[in-house]
């Protein structure tokens, strides 16, 4: 009997260690998203198993700009390093909730949390870490997906000891100081960790994420620092990442033409209504350059056609007076309801599509 059970348990042993190197190596799946609705800046996407941070995550970040910006700027920024055009994206596979807690709690020595007695910029034993995130990439081969490297977002949102908001914003300055210790400090976690043992070698992208300030604005999350990791950490250089509102001073600092412009299509559309038009946008920026602007448009209108000649003016207007080309997409709303879409790509004419 004895020798039976031993038996069992070895064999538990070997599964375990098969599954173990079956995730490293390859896995499969028919759960894939081609993407090919979206550009070439977008990943082709492979589900595993959901992450067990997503719960968590959505807490955190579900009712703010970062829910999306997080997870899209940690794409981009993993192109340059794994391409969009063999590799495949998944959410992450390796970190723990576990592990995460420990990294978010003084109390353990995986914290990247300062340490009781400290005090920066007048708060005492502020919490700067909020939340961490992952994202794997993968090269396929045959049926099989083999895991190619990984990219992590330390998330930096700095509050009271008791997590409430700060009443005063903590200085740019200070929140790049401590990501970049956070970096050092998180990638010797990942050498050391049980759960990264198989993969601890592969290339990693650390970066760090500020997250909105709501004493400031509601949309000046952006990443702020990245480090390109084989086998140690790599040289940390800043990323100029931003989301502007239009129409905003900011605005007018980082890119006087496109705000410009932006008054001028919301002049036209306020001019063609009879009623009340709503006209506002976001803009991403990559080294102050313009990426692409999400425009929502809100109306009062009594009629259909009414609907479809605004609709029509703010298309044309976004074809004609913007100087500079980028993504735009349009939301046009009547009663709170969304009614049309208008998209027009780079280099391509708006298309309006109504939504009946």
């Amino acid at each position: 009997m004895k020798k039976l059970i031993c038996a069992g348990m070895a064999l538990l042993l070997l599964v375990g260690c098969h599954r173990a190197k079956e995730s490293v190596q390859g896995q499969t799946t028919n759960n894939t998203a081609s993407m090919d609705s979206f550009d070439d800046s977008y990943y082709k996407i492979v589900r595993f198993d959901d992450s067990e941070l997503r719960e968590d995550f959505y807490l955190d970040y579900g009712s703010t700009n970062d829910f999306k910006s997080i997870g899209r700027g940690l794409q981009l920024l993993s192109d340059d390093y794994f391409s969009t055009s063999n590799h495949y994206m998944s959410e992450g596979q390796y970190l723990k909730l576990s592990l995460v807690k420990e990294m978010l709690s003084r109390k353990s020595e995986n914290s990247l949390q300062p340490q009781d007695g400290t005090t920066i910029e007048n708060i005492q034993n502020p919490i700067m870490v909020q939340n961490i995130q992952e994202q794997d990439y993968y090269i396929k081969d045959g049926d099989r997906y083999t895991l190619k490297g990984m990219a992590f977002t330390i998330v930096l949102d700095p509050r009271k000891s008791d997590n409430s908001r700060l009443d005063v914003a903590m200085s740019d300055k200070e929140i790049e100081k401590y990501g970049r210790e956070c970096i050092q400090k998180f990638y010797k976690v990942i050498q050391n960790a049980d759960d990264f043992k198989d993969v601890k070698n592969l290339p990693i992208l650390l970066t760090v994420y500020q997250a909105t300030d709501k004493t400031t604005s509601t949309v000046n999350g952006h990443y702020i620092l990245k480090s390109y990791c084989q086998k140690e950490v790599g040289e940390i250089s800043k990323v100029n990442q931003e989301t502007v509102l239009f129409a905003s001073e900011r605005a007018q600092a980082i890119d006087k033409t496109t705000s410009n412009d932006f008054d001028t299509i919301k002049a036209s559309l306020k001019n063609a209504a009879t009623e009340a038009a709503g006209f506002v946008g976001e803009a991403r920026y990559e080294n102050d350059e313009i990426q692409s602007m999400v425009i929502n448009v809100h109306l009062n209108v009594k009629t259909a056609t009414e609907l479809m000649y605004l609709t029509s003016i703010v298309a044309d207007a976004i074809d004609n007076k913007f100087t500079y080309d980028f993504d735009i997409k349009v939301l046009v709303y009547s009663q709170d309801e969304l009614d049309a879409v208008i998209i027009k790509n780079k280099g391509e004419s708006a298309q309006s599509y109504s939504l009946d």
